[in-house]
């Protein structure tokens, strides 16, 4: 059965998106096609992707909405003639640590699946993936093992592991002990180091706080 991996990311492969594809495909013996769908005519993709079994699309949530270039994407997309043998299956990644901030797209992408007539594979999700890229390798090394892990099995089953996906889903949302902890950490600035970092490399974080929507004119 025929397999094309999708890149959701607007970074195309310099973006997370890439490196979670990469580990994926580390577990298949046979690596598939992968696309940046930046990079494509969404209409010409759309039609390209017809003739695959299966599409898994990776992409980044950013702040609880897929990036614009997918959403363009989709649109173009078409229902399957046939739901027999033909699959779909999203793996989505962002800077949220706790899953349960991903649940609206996850529940988006069960519905597209049946407009498109496609047999749902389901949604992997991994929070607090912001600044994999920039992680030391040991810390990497058990997320991209479970990675390579998915790969393996989808291969030979076709099917994304359903353990898995719970596993990467963790936590779901912060409670206890680890809720004061995310609260003190909020608290000291830990939490927005990344982000604040970002911004001044950009020139923009003295603006972090304008309200232009709220500007009179």
């Amino acid at each position: 059965m025929s397999t094309i991996i999708l890149n959701g990311s607007p970074k195309g492969k310099n973006g997370n998106s890439e490196i979670f594809i990469k580990q994926f495909l580390k577990g298949m013996k046979t690596p598939c096609e992968v696309k940046c769908i930046s990079k494509e005519n969404p209409s010409t993709l759309a039609e390209y992707v017809k003739g695959f079994d299966t599409i898994i699309l990776a992409l980044p949530l950013y702040i609880h909405s897929m990036p614009g270039v997918t959403m363009r994407f989709i649109e173009h997309l078409e229902p399957a003639e046939t739901s027999e043998n033909k699959s779909i299956g999203f793996i989505l990644q962002g800077g949220f640590p706790e899953s349960c901030q991903y649940k609206y797209v996850e529940r988006y992408f069960g519905s597209l699946s049946k407009e498109l007539n496609r047999n749902y594979l389901g949604t992997v999700i991994k929070g607090n993936s912001a600044n994999i890229h920039g992680m030391p390798s040991f810390m990497k090394r058990k997320l991209f093992t479970v990675l390579e892990s998915l790969g393996e099995i989808y291969e030979r089953t076709h099917t994304f592991d359903k353990a898995i996906i719970e596993s990467l889903k963790r936590p779901y949302e912060f409670s206890g002990f680890d809720l004061k902890i995310m609260k003190f950490v909020t608290k000291i600035g830990l939490v927005n180091s990344m982000w604040n970092k970002s911004l001044k490399q950009n020139g923009a974080f003295d603006k972090n706080l304008d309200k232009p929507f709220l500007q009179k004119n």
